[in-house]
């Protein structure tokens, strides 16, 4: 069996970086093209730049990371980015396509609707963040039905977006299942953003119109995140998350850190998720 070449694009911002490399041959560095607009404007280089993460995580001796500038004709007009592997035409690299995205805008937070397309929308975005992160969409995102369903299950659940621009970048889900347990006051929180909007500070503004709507309604959330999610952890402490230790996956076993902040009954009125906040990054 014929091991192919593994990468990821990172981050777009002034630069776009990313690795690839072959575990097959693991000292071989790989041409990397990287594909600005439409007709698209290529750029070629060798992925060859020292990471220690990626050393750390047992790719090769950790050269094989990339780096390019954003061409300045561009900046400002949002092109869409991919990247090949010349060596590899049939390759694709984790986080592609993309978008460069270098200054937020307005974004709009609010719960979605039950009625309406909301739902079809929702699950159009799930299934594009699985087949951007590798997965089989057909298998890991609920049906329409199935999402209705949940919408309309009780009081002590939510289901927010983040819209920019009339699309979906980012979603917040707030409801009974795990790491919380039942019958403990607890609800569970799963948050997840667009790479395109990530770096911004969203995540952040999404979880703190979670904990609002989620005020008076249960006395804590808890959420699961994985051990290598440097960025994630950060952000979860930062809010006033604390670690309550390992949780296994209970479809896979796979390990998370299981976390939890103590939600404060609201001073006034708990936040009526049918109203729209309106952020401008």
């Amino acid at each position: 069996m014929t091991i192919g070449p593994e990468g990821c694009l990172d981050r777009i911002g002034h630069h776009v970086t990313g690795w690839a490399w072959l575990p097959a041959e693991p000292a071989r560095r790989l041409r990397v093209e990287i594909l600005f607009g439409d007709p698209p404007t290529r750029i070629r280089v060798l992925a060859d730049r020292h990471r220690p993460d990626l050393e750390g995580a047992g790719k090769g001796d950790g050269r094989h990371g990339f780096a390019v500038p954003l061409p300045d004709a561009l900046i400002g007009r949002e092109p869409a980015v991919d990247v090949r592997l010349p060596d590899f035409p049939g390759a694709r690299l984790r986080g592609t396509p993309r978008r460069a995205i270098l200054t937020l805008g307005f974004v709009t937070l609010r719960a979605i609707r039950p009625v309406g397309t909301d739902p079809e929308r929702l699950c159009g975005f799930l299934a594009g963040m699985v087949r951007l992160n590798g997965g089989c969409a057909d298998t890991a995102v609920p049906g329409v039905a199935d999402l209705r369903s949940w919408l309309a299950g009780g009081a002590d659940r939510c289901w927010l977006i983040a819209e920019r621009g009339g699309r979906i970048v980012g979603h917040c889900r707030i409801g009974p299942g795990w790491p919380a347990q039942a019958n403990t006051g607890a609800l569970t929180l799963g948050i997840e953003l667009h790479p395109d909007v990530r770096g911004f500070g969203l995540g952040r503004q999404l979880m703190l119109a979670a904990h609002r709507w989620a005020a008076g309604r249960c006395a804590r959330l808890e959420l699961a995140a994985l051990p290598h999610n440097a960025h994630a952890l950060a952000l979860y402490r930062g809010l006033g998350y604390v670690d309550l230790g390992p949780a296994a996956l209970p479809e896979t076993g796979e390990i998370h850190r299981r976390m939890a902040i103590g939600l404060a009954a609201p001073r006034g009125p708990a936040w009526d998720a049918g109203r729209a906040i309106i952020l401008v990054g």
